[in-house]
Order: C-alpha cells, then sequence, then structure tokens
C-alpha cells in the first residue's frame, strides 16, 4: 500500500481536531469592577419645603407655558465642611445606553433650560443637608412628549497622579427630572443603520460567525424600554440566533444607542440576512398607547472563503495535470479533447459535493417535523396559573434540548420564550415516553415583559428539540389554547387523567446503559455531544483530500526523478 494514501487521512483528522468558533449563547465575560469613590460623599433628592420625601425622581405632567414650583435636598455626608456647584442640564442617552446630564459649563438648550434653581452653590457643615428651591417654566412653544433634565450637585477636587502630573476630578450626582408636555403622544423605536459582515473560520469544516450591528433610535415623543432579538439566516432558511442584547431601559426621544455582537451557527451559502426585532415596552409606571415592533432585515454575503481557496487550488491542480496529459497524448497540438476527462469530471463532481455536502443538514434541521403534540393537565385556566405540559414523545437523538415559546397577537414575529434551552435529561419522564414541562413564568408574566397588551384569541405553544449548539428545530411539539377574555383560557389539548401527577411523582429520568436503544418508554437518551459537522461534509473533503493526494503525488515523484538525473549529469 503506498505511504502518501495516509496523508490526505491525516488531513482530514487534524481539520477535525481544530478548536470550533465560540457561539452566541456562551456566558459574556464579567464585567469589570466599579471604581472606588473619593472621600468626599454628598447626595440629592426630592424634598418639600421643609425635609426631603420618598420620590425616587420629579415627575411632572404640564401644559405649555406652565409655571411649577418644587424643592431639592442637598447633603454633605461627610465629617467636613463641603461646597458644592448646583446646576441644571439637559439629559441624554449614552451611546452604550446609559443616562447622563450636560457638564457643568456647557449650555443647556432643552428642558435643562427650564429650570432654575434658586443659588448656584451651596457651603454644608460635616452631617447636614440644605433645602433648595426651583422652578420649572415651561416654554409656551414647547413640544408634546417627554423631556428630560437633571439637577446635579457637582464637586471639583484637584490632585496628583502617580507621576506627580495634576489631575482634575470632577464628582457628580444628580437627581432626573422628567417633564411630559401634553399633546399628541407617540411610541416608536426605529433600527437603523444596520450591517452585517460574515468572518469564516480557517476550519472549512465549521461555520464561521457574522458580526451584527445596528442602532435603535426612539423616533417618538415619549421615553421607552425595549426588548431585542437578532437572529441570521441563510438561503436554506436555517437559523441561528445570538444572545438577545440587554433590554433598554429608558431610551429618551431623538436618542440612539449603537449595539454590535458576533451570532455563529450559520453555513455560508453565498446570501444571508440578519433580523433584527426591536420590541418598545413602557418604563416602569408608564402607560402609552400604540406599541407596534419595529423590525429590519438586512441582506449579505456569506461566501466561505476558506472552501473556496481549496476549491480553487484543486481546480488548478486538476487543470494542469489534465493539459498536461492532452500534451504528451499529441505532441504539437495543443487542441482540446472533446471528452471531459476523468479528473476534470471527478473535480466537478467534487466542486458540488463540497459546496451543498456541508449544507445538507441544513434545510432537513431547519425543517422541523411538527408531529409531536402538547397537552395540558386541564381543559380551562388562568393567565396566573402555572402551567405543566405534557409532551407527547421524546426528542431524537442527539437533538436533545428543549425550548418553548408562544406565538399569536401581540407577541412577536418568532414568539416569546417561556423557558431557556434545557437538557432533556433534566425534565421528568412521563409514562408515555415524552416530558413534563413546567414553564418559568405564568402567561401573565410573559405577555407583561413582551408589552403585548391583554392576551385575546388562539395562541400557539411549541416546545422545540434542538440540539446544544445548533439553534434549528429538529422537533417540535405543539398545543393551541385560546383566551375567551383577558384572565381565562380554554384547550382541547387535555393529558389523559393522571398522566402529569405520575411523571411529576417518579424518579429523575436515569441516563440509559451503554447499548440501550434511545427514546424507550419512560426514559430518555443522554444529550451526545454534536459535532456540529454533516457526515457529507466529512465524506466530502476526504474525497476531495484524497483526490489532491492523487494529483500531486506524480509531481513529487517527477521532481524527485528531475533532480536525481541532474545529480548524475552532474557527475
Amino acid at each position: 500500500m503506498r505511504r502518501w494514501f495516509l496523508l490526505p487521512l491525516l488531513a482530514v483528522a487534524a481539520l477535525a481536531m481544530t478548536g470550533g468558533t465560540a457561539y452566541a449563547d456562551d456566558p459574556p465575560a464579567a464585567p469589570a469592577a466599579p471604581a472606588a469613590s473619593a472621600a468626599q460623599t454628598f447626595g440629592i433628592q426630592p424634598a418639600t419645603a421643609t425635609e426631603p420625601d420618598a420620590r425616587g425622581t420629579f415627575s411632572y405632567a404640564a401644559t405649555p407655558g406652565a409655571l411649577l414650583k418644587d424643592h431639592v435636598a442637598v447633603w454633605n455626608y461627610g465629617e467636613q465642611p463641603l461646597t458644592v456647584r448646583l446646576y441644571p442640564a439637559d439629559a441624554f442617552n449614552t451611546d452604550s445606553g446609559g443616562y447622563d446630564v450636560l457638564p457643568d459649563g456647557k449650555p443647556s438648550t432643552q428642558a435643562g433650560s427650564w429650570l432654575k434653581t434658586s443659588v448656584g452653590s451651596v457651603t454644608l457643615p460635616g452631617r447636614s443637608r440644605q433645602i433648595v428651591p426651583f422652578t420649572l417654566a415651561v416654554p409656551a412653544d414647547a413640544a408634546p412628549g417627554d423631556h428630560a433634565a437633571g439637577i446635579v450637585v457637582a464637586v471639583r477636587a484637584e490632585s496628583k497622579d502617580a507621576k506627580g502630573n495634576a489631575v482634575t476630578v470632577d464628582q457628580r450626582v444628580g437627581s432626573r427630572v422628567n417633564i411630559r408636555v401634553s399633546g399628541d403622544l407617540r411610541a416608536e423605536l426605529k433600527v437603523e443603520n444596520a450591517k452585517a459582515a460574515y468572518h469564516p473560520s480557517l476550519n472549512p469544516l465549521d461555520t464561521g460567525r457574522t458580526t451584527v450591528s445596528y442602532t435603535v433610535r426612539n423616533t417618538g415623543n415619549v421615553r421607552l424600554g425595549g426588548k431585542q432579538a437578532v437572529r441570521v439566516g441563510n438561503v436554506f432558511g436555517s437559523i441561528a440566533t445570538g444572545n438577545a442584547p440587554a433590554d433598554l431601559q429608558e431610551l429618551l426621544p431623538g436618542n440612539a444607542v449603537n449595539y454590535s455582537f458576533d451570532v455563529s451557527g450559520v453555513y455560508p451559502t453565498l446570501w444571508g440576512t440578519a433580523g433584527i426585532t426591536i420590541d418598545p415596552l413602557p418604563v416602569a409606571g408608564d402607560k402609552d398607547p400604540k406599541l407596534v415592533s419595529d423590525v429590519s432585515k438586512h441582506r449579505f454575503a456569506l461566501i466561505p472563503w476558506t472552501t473556496l481557496a481549496a476549491l480553487l487550488l484543486l481546480a488548478l491542480l486538476t487543470g494542469r495535470r489534465w493539459l498536461n496529459r492532452c500534451r504528451r497524448r499529441t505532441p504539437g497540438a495543443p487542441a482540446m479533447p472533446s471528452a471531459l476527462p476523468a479528473p476534470v469530471a471527478a473535480a466537478a463532481v467534487l466542486l458540488a459535493a463540497l459546496t451543498f455536502g456541508q449544507l445538507a443538514d441544513a434545510p432537513r434541521a431547519f425543517a422541523a417535523d411538527p408531529v409531536g403534540t402538547l397537552s395540558f393537565d386541564y381543559p380551562k385556566g388562568h393567565d396566573d396559573d402555572a402551567i405543566d405540559l405534557l409532551s407527547s414523545g421524546p426528542c431524537p437523538d442527539p437533538a436533545n434540548y428543549l425550548t418553548v415559546r408562544i406565538n399569536g397577537a401581540g407577541f412577536p414575529a418568532e414568539g416569546a420564550p417561556l423557558t431557556g434551552t434545557v437538557a432533556a435529561s433534566v425534565y421528568r419522564a412521563a409514562p408515555n415516553g415524552g416530558f413534563v414541562l413546567p414553564l418559568a413564568n405564568t402567561l401573565k408574566v410573559v405577555a407583561t415583559q413582551a408589552g403585548s397588551g391583554p392576551l385575546k384569541g388562539e395562541y400557539t405553544i411549541t416546545a422545540s428539540c434542538r440540539h446544544k449548539v445548533k439553534p434549528a428545530s429538529v422537533k417540535d411539539f405543539t398545543a393551541v389554547l385560546t383566551f375567551t377574555d383577558p384572565t381565562t383560557w380554554t384547550t382541547a389539548a387535555v393529558a389523559p387523567a393522571g398522566m402529569l401527577h405520575q411523571a411529576v411523582a417518579a424518579e429523575p429520568m436515569p441516563t440509559p446503559a451503554k447499548g440501550a436503544a434511545p427514546g424507550a418508554a419512560g426514559s430518555a437518551a443522554a444529550p451526545a455531544a454534536d459535532s456540529g459537522v454533516p457526515l457529507y461534509s466529512w465524506l466530502a473533503v476526504s474525497a476531495g483530500l484524497l483526490l489532491l493526494g492523487w494529483l500531486t503525488v506524480p509531481y513529487a515523484r517527477r521532481l524527485r526523478a528531475r533532480r536525481a538525473a541532474a545529480e548524475e549529469a552532474a557527475e
């Protein structure tokens, strides 16, 4: 047996052992620790004319031209006397979504200019406070909606760093001022400047990562929070979902927040689509009508550069070998033969196999087999009931991870999650071979978090079996419930009497013994390691490496023979 025949197999093994990419559902890195506070400690809070009160912020509902009076308490918590500056300023959102106000010395042009404190600085003895009056004058032409500002207490201190350089430290604390001017209110968030870029892995058998960046802008005139979801799909419908960015807590009108993060797990198919969904939510204690989701879709190139580079090299070697054979057969005649030589035909077949073989499982994974059903323990319930669901069977091995979502009026098109992605072995087994799936939250809580408003009509609950790292569903179990009023639902999918209770009382599902058949009744197969690489891809690349060896070894032998002949001629 020729030893060179083993070289491609060793190359395949090397590719298999290369490290995979980090997935978007990996836990994020721990945040940095906050900086230590300075020795001076002071504060500010809303107050009456005589003492601080329990308000967390200043919130006003006013008409254009209104004049309001209020008070703020300034505190010195330290032992030494302290002089602080006191000033109002416009509020804004930072690029990362934080809340900030303009620094002292930069003039305010919005709501900060409507406020005026009675004094600009306060000197406080140790451990004391002072009540400071201020006025709010709303302009007669003030636009309807929310306007944000802050009343700030600041202390500037001079110090030196480790090298002896002078450093100015400006400490600031403030109290938020929210002003809602009467008129037509619009609640609207928009996704802007969506971009996506695919970064292939050096391993042609692995999926790459897609960097998605976009901006969320408050184009309405009221403060809003929001939930976000980002999904990347290829032309076959295979979808990868990244970790949801942190919820928007408070985005002021006209302000914007920038986001950028990576999503992994989509096979490259020349073209892909990045979908970004933003669901507006009212800020705490606020109720605004017509909260409409915004969905932005952006097409981008999904090109497997490493695979194409390998194919190009293979095509060049194959074409060169073919031309050399043609010249040897008909010396002096460079005419091309009419029939396609076997090496070229093999290379063409390999090109198709490498391009589509690694994607062979993508359509199958995305087109989940919706033959399973879910059932409830009772035919009627309320939106604040704890719910357990029963699946009609186990998940197909090795897709032993389950996630549950709800779809219907008020929820995003992709649905709202009812559970996280959990290993099936965590759930109890039922006598029918299925799982008992307790929902993490009541439907009322889920609807509130998603901002769906009152529940009405039919809703579909889907439990999807998936691999650990592949987001595409392999098998779905579904059930339908109908809300007859905002708090009461009914369903025809009811489990056999006592089956859920028998499962809950049972022992945790055992791990099947080695060699046992997966999916046996009353048990579930333990999650198996998912290579993430289709079998067709292994076969195609192995065949390609063998063909590459078959094409290159004769050149190596010929080169060695030429060198030997040259050495003999030299002697």
